[in-house]
């Protein structure tokens, strides 16, 4: 087994996150490479740094692991690491009953639900979903929203008015964005939309979930790069 890592130069973070890839790989004792082809190569199984430049060998037909953003903690720390999809349509490969150890050595706090009066439709820049062709059809269908919340890199053609915080909200409108995981962490009750979302499971609007199983599951989701460049998540995922 051989792992092909693809990485872009021109984007800072992967080439960074490559290379501490390529030393948990030589600690495993697992054969790598680092390439920035945009195809599968023969030689290997892919390991696809971020979800911008490789979908080509996504839709090939062949096995990936995809290294995508996390749910919870520090952007520079840690990553998600899910196999043959994006959110809950992969497999990250979780143990199973998910032990509570790793959400207790890395969680952070589960604040309790909130109450308020807005509905806050999150915005996203694709879909990455089945049920909807477009946003603009999936936020038609928002139709109890009264506030917009744009995403750092998109536009608001709802013509709601825009919500800057996540104060007096009720709920939140959410497809399958890591803002769902977000909000429900922080106790912000979610509408959610789309099963690839990673916060599927607890996304109420009207009762509570018990998230705290969720929590152990999510941890086990996402790797940091120390648990990377030791080798660690390799015990699990190959």
């Amino acid at each position: 087994m051989k792992a092909i890592i693809h990485c872009n130069p021109g984007v800072p973070w992967q080439p960074k996150r490559a290379a501490y890839f390529a030393e948990g790989f030589k600690r495993a004792g697992i054969p790598y490479r680092i390439t920035d082809s945009r195809t599968r190569l023969d030689e290997g199984f892919p390991v696809l740094l971020g979800t911008t430049f490789w979908r080509g060998i996504e839709r090939d037909g062949g096995e990936y692991l995809l290294v995508d953003r996390c749910s919870f903690g520090d952007t520079e720390k840690f990553v998600q690491l899910v196999w043959n999809g994006h959110g809950r349509r992969g497999d990250h490969r979780v143990p199973e009953g998910a032990p509570a150890d790793r959400w207790e050595l890395h969680g952070q706090p589960l604040l309790p639900w909130r109450d308020g009066r807005r509905v806050v439709l999150c915005g996203q820049t694709e879909t990455y979903s089945p049920h909807f062709k477009t946003l603009s059809d999936w936020y038609e269908e928002c139709d109890f929203a009264t506030h917009f919340r744009r995403h750092p890199a998109g536009d608001n053609p709802t013509g709601l008015p825009e919500a800057t915080t996540f104060d007096d909200v009720q709920y939140v409108e959410t497809l399958n964005s890591s803002i769902g995981a977000h909000c429900i962490l922080n106790g912000i009750r979610a509408r959610v939309w789309d099963e690839g979302s990673m916060a599927w499971s607890v996304g109420v609007v009207h009762e509570d979930a018990d998230r705290e199983p969720w929590c152990h599951w999510l941890a086990w989701t996402q790797w940091t790069d120390d648990e990377i460049r030791e080798g660690i998540p390799w015990a699990y995922h190959l």
